[in-house]
């Protein structure tokens, strides 16, 4: 429980279209909520006031895809091809999991989550490896920091289906591996496959009903490189991209680097959003997810950071790299505006997480997570348009202060405002 305060004198991207309100106060009750908002000063002595001139104030960024288990591996894959560092059960990544002492992993993800906190994230989306243990593992630590996990665990031993079964796209899971399921959705939020090929087409279909009907999120990786694609169409005659809108209707689906944009239709029709990690993408040679044409198809988007093993966990830095690299295949100045960039860190991945009821924006009623930017700083003054300075320019070092739910999550305490002022 917080006490009741405002933060006044700020430029507040308010509501789901992120209005700019230059002189405005956000007002935060006991319970940590956005209670009310206005312009000009406050005129209520009653009210602990904080200076918040100067500062831009966004809502939180939620992280909607992230692997954050893997930060004590920073770098060891650079330069290596992707199946070799991030494949089950054989990739890199994997095999240094198995043989690395937890309290070495454990230490590091606590870095991790700290680091996240620092960056402006208040809720994040985690692909978590090793079974029921690691989802556990994960969240036990984030429930001692101001950041919250939706943690989507994934079967302990891969494949999942015997080969022969998949080969064939015959058989349907065992009663273990759903009991499997039940115990990972029961203590995280849900579930997520690596890939569509995990599983047979049953499989997929079983899967997305027992999942369902725990209340779990679904999701799995899309589209995410040309093997995807091949031992699908093997398998199946279908791409993966096919089959996962026929059998799973995940909650949202992961990548879509090699989506074709008749792929990108169809899922906008099936209304399934799509979840684009760009940075890391790029950095082990898979090329750009082509997210402007999934919003261009009628797709909400997140923009997310991926493995901590080849990117930071930091939404602005992703947002940042997006923008640039889509403007120059575009050849195109004007498209994704800043606001739609901003909008898939905040309230798109708040939307297709179902929690926009609560997070994503600046609005009464709302959690108070609030990321305050100082536009002051030598690397963003002076400020001529709030949103593209936040998309084009700011960083993690500009961050003043991070609230989640109206509790001081990281950063300094603001100046009071003296009463009477």
């Amino acid at each position: 429980m917080t006490t009741e305060f405002v933060l006044t004198g700020a430029t507040v991207l308010r509501g789901s279209d992120l209005v700019a309100s230059h002189d405005y106060w956000v007002k935060v009750d006991k319970g940590g909520r956005v209670s009310a908002l206005g312009p000009g000063p406050l005129e209520d002595s009653t009210i602990t006031q904080f200076d918040a001139s100067g500062m831009i104030i966004c809502p939180a960024f939620l992280n909607a895809h992230t692997h954050v288990i893997d930060g004590f591996l920073k770098e060891i894959g650079f330069g290596l091809p992707f199946w070799d560092v991030f494949m089950p059960p054989d990739g890199l990544r994997h095999h240094a999991l198995s043989v690395t002492p937890t309290e070495v992993v454990t230490e590091q993800l606590g870095r991790t989550l700290d680091q996240m906190i620092a960056c402006g994230t208040s809720l994040f989306v985690d692909f978590r490896e090793g079974g029921l243990p690691g989802v556990k593992l994960l969240e036990r630590l984030a429930a001692h920091r101001l950041i919250q996990p939706l943690t989507l665990g994934r079967f302990a031993a891969y494949p999942p289906q015997p080969p022969d079964d998949l080969a064939a796209n015959e058989g349907a899971l065992g009663i273990e591996a759903l009991d499997e399921i039940s115990g990972l959705v029961e203590e995280g939020a849900g579930f997520a496959l690596v890939s569509a090929n995990d599983l047979t087409d049953q499989g997929l279909a079983q899967v997305a009903a027992h999942v369902r009907s725990l209340g779990g999120l679904l999701a799995l990786h899309v589209a995410e490189s040309p093997p995807y694609r091949e031992i699908s169409i093997e398998r199946t005659g279908q791409s993966d991209v096919h089959r996962v809108v026929d059998h799973l209707s995940p909650d949202f689906a992961v990548h879509l680097t090699f989506a074709t944009p008749e792929e990108m239709d169809l899922l906008a029709e099936a209304g399934i959003p799509a979840v684009c990690c760009p940075r890391n993408h790029a950095v082990i040679g898979l090329g750009i997810p082509r997210f402007d044409l999934m919003l261009e198809a009628g797709m909400t988007v997140a923009i997310a950071t991926d493995n901590v093993i080849l990117a930071s966990p930091d939404p602005l830095a992703e947002i940042q790299f997006a923008s640039r690299v889509i403007r120059a295949l575009r050849e195109d100045a004007s498209f994704p505006t800043a606001t739609d960039m901003l909008k898939m860190i905040t309230i798109n991945p708040a939307k297709i997480l179902g929690v926009d009821h609560e997070r994503g924006s600046i609005e009464i009623g709302k959690r108070a997570d609030l990321v305050l930017i100082d536009a002051t700083t030598v690397n963003l003054a002076p400020v001529a348009d709030p949103i593209a300075a936040l998309v084009n320019r700011a960083t993690a070092a500009d961050i003043r202060a991070v609230f989640n739910n109206g509790v001081l999550a990281h950063g300094r305490p603001l100046e009071m405002v003296p009463s009477g002022r």
